[in-house]
């Protein structure tokens, strides 16, 4: 592959790379909220509730409705395209410093709130943290130099 494929801009997600982040979030969150009912039902509860919220409340809020991928391409890493293009039209502008906010709350929130359940775990904190380093290393050198969500807070594409 040449440098300029190595660093064309997505089109679209192949069907193996939208297998495996979801799997991938799917499964750290399932993780954590099984880490958190081996303590509390109502905890894990809560956590599953605050990762619902969290996806449809807040990212689908705060940054799917300004990425270009479910409007122009028919396409998404995260959810079905046709679940964000069939309920609003694509956002304009910049995405307020609230929005950003909001999600670092959601993502940080999604790793940070099971780990006093992992910790003394050994068999799920070594499984939550087996899928959360490679989607933590894969997302900023695979997707996110290559993205066309301009506006995405994380986006490493620069102006291309």
């Amino acid at each position: 592959m040449g440098d300029a494929e190595c660093h064309a801009l997505k089109d679209g997600f192949t069907w193996y790379e939208k297998l495996i982040v979801r799997s991938a979030f799917g499964a750290i969150c399932c993780i954590g909220a099984v880490a958190i009912y081996l303590q509390s039902g109502l905890a894990a509860a809560g956590y599953l509730l605050f990762v619902a919220a969290g996806a449809l409340l807040v990212v689908y809020d705060c940054l799917c409705v300004y990425c270009p991928y479910p409007f122009e391409r028919s396409d998404c890493l995260f959810f079905p395209h046709q679940f964000l293009s069939s309920i609003t039209e694509m956002r304009r502008g910049k995405i307020s410093w609230l929005r950003k906010l909001l999600l670092v709350v959601v993502f940080g929130g999604v790793v940070a709130i099971p780990q006093y359940a992992l910790w003394g775990n050994w068999s799920l904190f070594a499984a939550f943290w087996a899928l959360a380093v490679p989607v933590g290393v894969v997302m900023p050198l695979h997707f996110c130099p290559r993205c066309r969500h301009l506006r995405c807070p994380a986006n490493l594409a620069g102006g291309r």
